[in-house]
Parts: structure tokens; sequence; C-alpha cells
């Protein structure tokens, strides 16, 4: 389809992929910042809606990781054999989560967009690194998999299961904790002291 080869020379030209590499350097100095945008303007719905997206994107991050085997082999095991970037799907419901806690579309849409951006361009980077690296067997893993739509798979693709090693190697507890632990901090904080970004 012509629109969409333009949209993916459009994601891996020049400015989008400077966009994506500083957003890469500056992810944990973004984190922070889009932390303390929650602090200050979570206070005008329920938490709950929030707290679940959160919670079901840190679920299948955790799947995910339990299969992950960087530059190893080609992953086709669990959330894999559903969708091509469970890592990246998981990870934008824990940010969208975060950020529906703050009950604002003016930071939700652009949240949506500017991880959409990023998101789709670093993946159309990896992808082009992983053909070279694993030839065939990727591209054929690619034909029978959605990049971001996730489908139960028509036939299982690999024999891997869950790997606890996998898990404390790529760290991912230590991401969850700190997902749950800053809610219930959150909690405490609008309980204790009310709204602060509501302007009255």
């Amino acid at each position: 389809m012509p629109s969409r080869g333009r949209a993916s020379r459009w994601l891996t030209g020049e400015p989008v992929t400077k966009f994506q590499r500083l957003f890469t350097r500056l992810r944990f100095v973004l984190a922070l910042l889009l932390a303390g945008v929650i602090v200050v303007f979570a206070d005008r719905g329920p938490m709950w809606p929030g707290v679940v997206v959160a919670l079901v994107g840190e679920t299948i991050q955790v799947w995910a990781t339990a299969h992950l085997r960087k530059n190893v082999e080609v992953v086709k095991s669990g959330p894999y054999a559903w969708v091509r970037n469970p890592m990246y799907v998981g990870r934008f419901f824990v940010g969208l989560g975060l950020t529906v806690l703050t009950w604002r579309w003016f930071l939700i849409v652009p949240y949506v967009a500017i991880f959409w951006v990023y998101a789709q361009a670093r993946v159309l980077g990896e992808e082009t690194r992983l053909r070279r690296l694993f030839g065939e067997e990727y591209k054929s893993y690619c034909r029978a998999v959605r990049r971001w739509l996730p489908l139960p798979p028509k036939e299982r693709l690999s024999e891997e299961r869950w790997s606890w090693a996998c898990v404390f190697r790529n760290h991912e507890l230590r991401v969850a904790a700190c997902v749950v632990v800053g809610m219930v901090l959150l909690k405490w904080r609008i309980e204790a002291w009310g709204p602060l970004g509501s302007g009255g």
C-alpha cells in the first residue's frame, strides 16, 4: 500500500529517528517528568480505571520478559506468539494507565500520539536489525505474527516456557514494584493533601 509505505519512510526519516534517539536517551528524565505531572494533576476522578490499565500493562511486560532472550533467538513463545512487540504494548498501557489518573485530555491525547510515533519508529529500526541478525527465520515470524494487533496464534510457534530466570535477568520485577509503590504513594498523596492542580 502506497500510504503505508510513505508512513514507514516518514517514521524512519532523519527527524523522527533523531527524536526517537533523544527520547530513548532522556527516557528516565521524561519518566520523572511524567511522574511529577501525575502527582500534581491526579485528583479529579477515581483512581481504579488508571490503576487497572497500568497493572494490565505491567502484567504484559512481566509476561514478555519471562520469555525474552535478547539477541539470542527469535522469541516466539508467550505473548510473542500473539504480537511481535508485547513489551511496547505493555509499556504503552502502563503509561496510559498512569496518565489516565490525571483525567486530563490535554495530557492523555499527547501521550498516546507521542508514544505511537516513538514506538513505531523504534520498532521499525529494531525489525531491520533483527532481519539482519536472524534472516529468514525472523521474516517468517513477521509473516505469522502481527506487529501491534494481538491475535491468538494459529499454531504453537515455540516450545519455550515461562522462565523466572529471564524475568530476573530482564529486571522487570523491579519495574513492577516501582509502579505498585508509586500508585500506593499517589493514593496517600491524594488523601493527605487533596487537589493540587485544580486551580482552586
